[in-house]
């Protein structure tokens, strides 16, 4: 295979002259590549092998660098919350690889993606190349893997970022409609002293669903199931480059959206694998994946020092060499936002002219507290003087409180605690109880759409609005941080009912003695909707709970929910109703799911001059130089065990064990049990009740801190 390279004078004139005669450039479109995005080819913006040094060495210790779903975070900086992130940003990850270069300058670095989405980001989506882009560039990374989020945009926006990337870009499952051709290479070669070390990209299957409301997100473009697909790939990478180590980076989460997760493509290629570098479920771990037969149970180990995430415990994991490389495979992933630089070690030796595996290493090297690169600051200063003020831009007053009392936490009622992350229960009170914060959403969605039911989600535990603060633009982007746009559906009564008994499907089962609710494992926080508008209804959390089978077949038609009546009228099963949701909901639950098509679609924002949900509450705020919480007051739902006469009511008022447990958890003196597996959305894994000791900690220091583990 010639190896072949090219200068950046010449990939700068490629698109005008169609190519460059160089002898050392290889270039010709009609075999199907081409060196920028071209309907049907390939982009191949790199030479097929990239050699990083050519030493005449015997030992080799190949070192690979990933981040993964920055969303936008050149700067440790949360923009929605105008506050410094001590622990975030590619100004401290660029500090880190100034010593991680140093120590090793032919790093292989990639970025696992969800890039250029967040944090303000979406402001400079029409500039030539994206900051953070420019950034990865200035940093030397070698290669990108599309994120699923790369494709909240048009498509022109994620064909033009990609061509500006410096480097490599592949995933293996984005495909060509028209011709099955690879958007994007399937995976990049590299060499180093000679050994040929590939990487193998995969994005999210599930992109099509989550984007079904605007397709020209991804027109032309079709993604395929994630293990088939990677099977394809590693089996063409073998024939023709025969690599000495193949390395993973997937955009997935380890369990399964609607294709594989990493777990089963870990579990059934790790006699293909030598290293997986994930992204997507914004995860700290390192862990190690048994080979398994397909359909076979996958074993996973934790291998990280203590279950710390940041460095692996070799006396866990052992000795990975030519004596047991087909019988695993290790995965790191780096957490979100540049929480961590990860870092993979792959020791080779050379045996008889063949490269043999000695050991690998894995770690993640974390950026809390690190310097921010002067470098990097200096060179991107101007994103953040736009962003920073573009979200404190004031449009008006707030007028009242939007959750009961002064902060959003329903037990201390004190607001998001930065330092540590969370609420101090991880219960908004907007979460169990009918408040202005979401009427707010809800009521400006059905404004709107035109609809008589709408459905929202609190995205974040840390929005809030209380009487008398400044309304800045930052608050719109808190309140409602995604890129959504709004949809409304016609839906019948049956189908609507389906869709709120699976949205409480997020709380577990009312257990006697609870005085606290707690959110089923695993459960997304932004998969539970709220329902607003001419609706009234009751939530029984002791009910039975929604259930589904793999095929979206209903195995449990649930019972937590008792619509009382829409539009002044006894609810309908066989009534059609007009619903106004999210873009995401639409596409990714409920047109999947069978419970309306595109042909119930009435209206749908992407036609209109603001077309984010988020816009429109910042439209709204501007337009009314501020906003009141009795414009959006309209109580229309409790849970049951809420009410004067609830469960959970009573016991916290019994003047027994219900009020004294109660007690400790507002004075601070007991923690929840946290979801330790859902580190995206932590949340309650367990309600407190009186009757089980165990279903709370004791806090040692009564405040936030004690109640967090690393």
């Amino acid at each position: 295979m010639k190896k072949t390279t090219r200068s950046v004078l010449c990939l700068a004139v490629l698109a005008a002259l169609a190519g460059c005669s160089d002898d050392e450039t290889i270039i010709n479109t009609d075999s199907g590549y081409a060196p920028v995005v071209t309907q049907g080819k390939t982009l191949t913006n790199t030479p097929d092998i990239i050699v990083k040094s050519q030493n005449e060495v015997d030992e080799v210790t190949i070192t690979i660098g990933a981040t993964s779903d920055l969303h936008g975070r050149i700067f440790g900086y949360d923009y929605a919350l105008d506050a410094v992130d001590s622990d975030a940003g590619l100004t401290r990850i660029s500090t880190l690889l100034e010593t991680a270069k140093a120590d090793n300058p032919n790093m292989i670095l990639i970025d696992i993606g969800d890039t250029v989405q967040g944090n303000s980001a979406q402001l400079f989506n029409d500039d030539p190349t994206h900051p953070v882009v420019a950034t990865l560039n200035s940093l030397d990374y070698d290669l990108w893997v599309p994120g699923n989020h790369e494709f909240n945009f048009e498509r022109s926006f994620i064909d033009r970022n990609l061509n500006h990337f410096n480097g490599a870009v592949v995933s293996n499952n984005i495909k060509w409609e028209e011709n099955d051709a690879n958007y994007i290479r399937a995976f990049q070669v590299f060499e180093v002293d000679g050994a040929k070390v590939a990487i193998v990209g995969v994005s999210p299957s599930n992109v099509p669903n989550w984007e079904a409301s605007a397709p020209g997100h991804f027109a032309g473009l079709k993604f395929d199931e994630e293990l088939a697909s990677t099977r394809a790939a590693v089996d063409e990478l073998i024939e023709k480059f025969s690599p000495d180590v193949i390395i993973g980076a997937f955009h997935i989460g380890r369990s399964s959206e609607g294709g594989a997760g990493v777990h089963k493509i870990a579990a059934e290629m790790a006699d293909k694998f030598d290293v997986i570098l994930a992204g997507h479920e914004h995860a700290t771990y390192i862990e190690s994946i048994q080979k398994a037969a397909e359909g076979a149970e996958i074993a996973s180990t934790d291998i990280s020092i203590e279950g710390a995430d940041t460095t692996e415990d070799k006396t866990l994991s052992g000795t990975y060499d030519e004596s047991n490389r087909a019988q695993s495979v290790k995965i790191i992933e780096p957490g979100k936002w540049g929480w961590a630089l990860a870092k993979a070690d792959i020791k080779l030796k050379k045996n008889d002219g063949k490269w043999e595996m000695v050991d690998t290493t894995l770690s993640n090297i974390t950026s809390k507290n690190i310097e921010e690169s002067q470098i990097t600051t200096s060179q991107f200063q101007y994103v953040h003087d736009i962003s920073k003020a573009d979200a404190q831009l004031v449009l008006g007053l707030v007028g009242g409180d939007f959750t009961p009392g002064t902060g959003a936490d329903e037990a201390v009622h004190e607001d998001y605690d930065h330092e540590s992350g969370r609420l101090y229960s991880t219960i908004h009170t907007a979460k169990v109880m009918d408040t202005a914060l979401m009427d707010f959403i809800n009521q400006i969605q059905l404004e709107k759409s035109g609809a008589v039911v709408s459905a929202a989600s609190l995205f974040s535990d840390s929005s809030n609005l209380i009487d008398g603060q400044e309304y800045a633009k930052k608050d719109s982007t808190n309140l409602y941080k995604y890129d959504n746009t709004l949809i409304g559906i016609n839906m019948t009564g049956a189908n609507l009912k389906r869709y709120m008994e699976w949205s409480y499907t997020y709380f577990n089962t009312y257990k006697d003695g609870d005085i606290t609710v707690s959110f089923r494992k695993g459960a997304k926080a932004y998969m539970y909707d709220q329902f607003d508008g001419k609706i009234d209804f009751v939530v029984d959390l002791t009910g039975d709970s929604f259930a589904m089978d793999d095929n979206y077949t209903v195995t449990n038609e649930g019972n937590r929910i008792e619509i009382i009546e829409i539009d002044g009228k006894p609810f309908d099963a066989t009534a059609t109703y007009k619903v106004a949701l999210n873009s995401y909901r639409w596409g990714s639950n409920i047109k999947k799911f069978g419970w309306a098509s595109g042909e119930d679609v009435f209206y749908d924002s992407v036609n209109e001059p603001v077309y984010a949900i988020r816009d429109m509450l910042t439209e709204y705020v501007a337009d009314n130089k501020g906003v009141n919480a009795s414009d959006f007051t309209n109580p229309n739902w409790e849970i049951k065990q809420y009410q004067d006469n609830g469960a959970i009511t009573l016991l916290r008022t019994d003047n027994g064990s219900g009020q004294a447990l109660w007690n400790r958890l507002i004075n601070k003196e007991i923690c929840v049990n946290i979801d330790p597996d859902n580190p995206k959305y932590p949340g309650i894994l367990d309600a407190i009740n009186v009757n089980d000791v165990n279903s709370y900690t004791v806090n040692p220091t009564q405040d936030y801190a004690g109640c967090i583990t690393e």
